[in-house]
């Protein structure tokens, strides 16, 4: 496999997202609204209870992991023009026609959504801990973030929650015929991460270090065999005669 042949992918779609304002928006302006949204909340919360802030990093820690929820539900809006998008193009075709092998073809496309999502997803965390700490510091003594815990939310399962995201709309984005179904298959990724935040807000889980740590290891596990299941479904024959 040629990663620079992948990379070329990655270039071609980079070009046709540029186009699609409702793409833009959505890195853009999700993650800006996100960072803001959950500190004004946590700020209200604390406002019409006000206990010490020290008894709050539990719910920090829970606004964490909606950033790893964030970061597979981006792809949905993203990764749903991984084929969609060349189809519209008119550039499909060609692509497939190339010589490149399935798998940097398919890489492509993942590292194309993967890598604009994984930004903006960051861009959300660090102004929703910047803001943490304006609100916090002066009560705690301390800056609060970063820590060891944001680390392993942010820096272990987030990308890896993200690739989940992207892995899983590129391989619905290559079997369905329209963006807009490409988009609705796609949300299925949400659930499994909303469980997860549900049974920690439950307490029959905690959201820490280690909870983080066990989860991370089936996303990785996850990863790969959704890799794999991209690959050996990619059948560009299939594709050229559905689309043309």
């Amino acid at each position: 496999m040629d990663f620079e042949n992948s990379w070329n992918v990655v270039s071609k779609d980079f070009a046709i997202f540029r186009n699609k304002k409702s793409i833009l928006y959505t890195l853009t302006i999700l993650p800006f609204a996100v960072g803001i949204g959950f500190t004004v909340i946590l700020s209200l919360i604390h406002n019409a209870s006000p206990s010490p802030y020290s008894t709050y990093i539990p719910a920090f820690n829970g606004f964490l992991f909606w950033f790893i929820i964030l970061a597979a539900i981006i792809p949905t809006a993203v990764a749903s023009y991984s084929v969609m998008g060349e189809k519209v193009e008119k550039t499909l075709e060609p692509l497939l026609a190339t010589p490149l092998s399935d798998g940097e073809i398919i890489l492509g496309k993942i590292l194309s959504s993967f890598i604009p999502c994984i930004v903006a997803t960051y861009l959300g965390a660090v102004i929703f801990m910047i803001g943490i700490d304006i609100i916090t510091s002066q009560q705690l003594g301390y800056i609060l973030y970063p820590n060891w815990t944001a680390a392993v939310f942010l820096l272990l399962a987030t990308p890896l929650a993200c690739l989940f995201g992207t892995e899983f709309n590129t391989l619905i984005s290559v079997r369905v015929s329209d963006v807009r179904t490409a988009q609705s298959y796609g949300g299925a990724v949400y659930f499994p991460l909303l469980i997860v935040f549900i049974l920690g807000e439950a307490g029959y889980i905690t959201l820490d270090i280690k909870t983080i740590l066990i989860f991370s290891v089936i996303l990785v596990v996850v990863d790969i065999i959704i890799f794999y299941i991209n690959k050996s479904l990619f059948q560009r024959e299939e594709i050229i005669t559905r689309f043309s």
